[in-house]
């Protein structure tokens, strides 16, 4: 086993075991995942919800087992090594996948996307938005994080998922909403759809994975 690998190896051997919002740093990719418990929430949009789009799921109760997340999307300089703390933009859902891999890791699932990216907090404080962003994407972690720990979950680029959208499965999800987006864009609950090699300067992602020590 190569040296990064059996210093990651025993570095999450023994992290499995932290408590919520614990992060540990993955000697891959140096960045920080978090660990979000298992849980039961209400996905989708709530009964009565005046902001909901009609392209929104109503809301159920669902599951999730434990799981890791990207305290922050991935980085330009964990993507390609340029340096600079910007996400990583224009990626299609295969690059995005294929980064994730690459690390370990993977895509989250819409429910684990949606059960960490809970908000806390005034927009301004927690997302760039087009009521502040200056038309362009920002530095990750500039924002307050959310209840999970998390940064830029909502607003500042939209993250690929791992779901494909069920009314044309050759599309796959984003989540969460841009910097050019209004604020009601970015309530967790919304989603946006495109064909996986679809690249834009506002889209982004996040890896997730149940085990830390995989190889």
């Amino acid at each position: 086993m190569g040296g990064v690998k059996l210093a990651a190896a025993l570095m999450f051997g023994a992290a499995v075991a932290l408590a919520q919002n614990e992060a540990a740093v993955r000697v891959v990719d140096g960045l920080e995942y978090v660990w979000i418990a298992p849980g039961t929430f209400p996905m989708g949009c709530g009964e009565g919800d005046a902001e909901c789009f009609a392209w929104e799921p109503p809301a159920r109760e669902v599951s999730v087992q434990g799981f890791w997340i990207g305290r922050t999307e991935v980085t330009t300089e964990a993507y390609s090594g340029e340096g600079g703390n910007l996400p990583a933009t224009n990626l299609s859902w295969h690059d995005a996948k294929r980064y994730c891999a690459s690390v370990g890791m993977r895509l989250p699932t819409e429910a684990e996307w949606e059960f960490a990216a809970k908000a806390g907090g005034a927009v301004d404080d927690v997302a760039w938005y087009d009521g502040n962003s200056d038309d362009h994407v920002h530095e990750v972690a500039q924002k307050n994080a959310n209840p999970n720990g998390l940064h830029d979950t909502l607003g500042n680029v939209w993250e690929w998922i791992e779901d494909a959208y069920e009314k044309d499965p050759a599309k796959r999800l984003l989540k969460g909403g841009s910097f050019y987006n209004v604020a009601r864009d970015l309530r967790p609950s919304n989603r946006l759809w495109a064909a996986p090699e679809t690249a834009h300067r506002n889209m982004g992602f996040r890896c997730a994975g149940s085990d830390l020590a995989r190889p």
